[in-house]
């Protein structure tokens, strides 16, 4: 009897065990290097697969995403600190993390090169060299929230995101285009002035996007803004940027439409 108890508190705890889961208002460009504030830099576990398993072969290994601070993997600047640059927090890490351990034993790569600060408008200028120089396979693709932020129309917004999905087309990449997450009014606890953070125009900006990528070739959208719905907890408290658990989320949303899009039928099954 006493053996079968210690069993079944081994048995209980491998199982709990196994269960664990700027600012855009004056943007400036981000440094290449890592800014620490004080949220902590332990590294966050790989999320759960939102694709079951067993692994399967992708039919691209070679990722490339582009934006701004959401893709770089800013954090809150309200929430004790304010990371810029290539977060451990980052989707684009989390997402080579989730490749690596799901759909092993196939190499990738995620090279991120979002850029905090960015416009889209300055990311149409950019996105050609950063092109030429990775040569991905696949463009993960999520700018626009400091152009609206700045007033900019977000009929031209959208415009310029569908320029950013055709330069990526001419380089022959395969484009998996982001919705924006919806944002949140905030308070900045210093100066007590609130952000509006374009909340009322996330929902149509995204269905413009939606409307001019739709029926391209090799253009995919990733539903974040579905995936997140009104779940506060998943942005932090600048009402802006994804909170760790945001991030995993995103991560999760892109490995599922990943493995969907690039399935190489019989593989490692």
């Amino acid at each position: 009897m006493t053996a079968r108890v210690a069993l079944a508190v081994l048995v209980s705890a491998s199982i709990a065990a196994g269960c664990s889961t700027a600012t855009p208002t004056s943007p400036s460009a981000g440094p290449s290097s890592v800014i620490v504030g004080t949220a902590s830099q332990e590294t966050p576990s790989v999320p759960a697969s939102l694709i079951p398993t067993p692994p399967q072969a992708l039919g691209a290994t070679r990722f490339l995403a582009f934006g701004d601070s959401i893709t770089a993997g800013a954090l809150s600047e309200f929430d004790g600190g304010f990371i810029m640059g290539d977060s451990a927090n980052a989707y684009p890490t989390l997402l080579l993390s989730m490749l690596s351990q799901y759909n092993a034993p196939q190499v990738f790569a995620v090279v991120n090169t979002g850029v905090p600060g960015e416009t889209a408008r300055v990311g149409v200028d950019r996105l050609p060299g950063v092109l030429n120089t990775h040569r991905p396979q696949v463009v993960l693709l999520l700018e626009g929230i400091n152009d609206l932020n700045f007033d900019v129309p977000l009929t031209q917004v959208a415009g310029n995101v569908l320029t950013l999905v055709q330069t990526a087309r001419l380089f022959n990449c395969t484009v998996l285009v982001a919705t924006m997450p919806q944002t949140y009014y905030s308070v900045d606890p210093t100066s007590g002035r609130i952000r509006y953070n374009s909340t009322e125009k996330i929902r149509p900006f995204n269905d413009e996007v939606r409307r001019l990528v739709s029926g391209l070739q090799n253009v995919h959208i990733v539903d974040i803004f579905s995936a997140f719905g009104s779940d506060r907890s998943l942005i932090g408290g600048d009402g802006l940027h994804p909170s760790p658990a945001g991030y995993q989320r995103m991560a999760q949303v892109f490995h599922q439409r990943v493995s969907q899009i690039f399935p190489v039928r019989g593989s490692l099954q």
